[in-house]
């Protein structure tokens, strides 16, 4: 939220990660451009979640190749993996009674002492929590938490962003708010975003590229408007249709009457 044009690529070459003996990963090589929204889609048990916290250097994999920006998240020490990239996942159970500015303050604490509080009522303020400001984190609801922890994410500030599932527990309100949010820290702010999202329709609103993952491969890199009813029933083993919306003019997958399964985010 610096306003300053951010440069963070994400590289990934034949990358593989193992969990229990089984390959989660199976060489998976991708390329996402700065300033771009990218969006890592699939069936459950994919392995989008496992992507993102391989990329974000949570997790090393077993073999292959991460670069954020040109660099190793992994190899990095945490303060300056944190300007780096930031993961935004699913969160605990809040253990201590922090308030809602200070969990948002946590995602940067140099930046609460330098930058003074300017930039925390903009982190607020994009999610919609500055009523929210003073109430403990335990107090909320699941979808109030999301919001926060998307603030924090925010005031951290990073070059790359990795958001999964960011649209939990959002009612629908929020959940154009938050895709909204995305669409701002590329935008305008140059910010690389890469998302796992559910909803096949909110993935293509908000990214210039679909990632579609099934068994822990990569099986399509798409852009929104190349995405066909064949791969939909490749990934997801169902019937579809991809249409062209009658406003938008953007591509909405479908579900054909008559037809068995279900299309994600229906």
């Amino acid at each position: 939220m610096t306003g300053k044009r951010a440069v963070g690529s994400v590289s990934v070459q034949d990358l593989r990660h193992y969990r229990g003996g089984r390959e989660i990963l199976r060489g998976i090589t991708l390329e996402i451009e700065p300033g771009s929204v990218a969006a890592v889609v699939g069936p459950n048990g994919a392995g989008k979640s496992t992507l993102l916290k391989v990329i974000s250097g949570y997790l090393r994999p077993r073999s292959g190749t991460v670069r954020v920006g040109g660099m190793d998240p992994a190899s990095l020490h945490p303060s300056e993996r944190s300007r780096l990239v930031t993961y935004c996942g699913d969160e605990p159970e809040p253990a201590f009674a922090f308030s809602v500015e200070e969990t948002v303050e946590m995602g940067n604490p140099e930046r609460a002492r330098e930058s003074g509080p300017a930039f925390l009522e903009a982190a607020l303020d994009a999610l919609d929590i500055t009523d929210l400001r003073y109430r403990t984190i335990t107090s909320l609801s699941s979808g109030e938490r999301q919001r926060v922890f998307l603030a924090r994410a925010v005031y951290q500030d990073p070059l790359v962003f990795l958001l999964d599932e960011p649209t939990t527990h959002l009612d629908m309100a929020y959940e154009v708010q938050v895709v909204d949010m995305i669409e701002s820290l590329a935008g305008r702010l140059g910010k690389t975003v890469v998302t796992v999202v559910h909803d096949l329709n909110l993935a293509m609103r908000c990214a210039a590229r679909l990632f579609f993952l099934k068994d822990g491969a990569l099986r399509y890199c798409v852009t929104p408007q190349e995405v066909t009813s064949e791969i939909i029933g490749d990934i997801y083993g169902v019937d579809a249709q991809v249409v062209e919306h009658p406003v938008a003019g953007t591509p909405v997958v479908m579900r054909p009457s008559g037809r068995r399964g279900f299309i994600p985010g229906e």
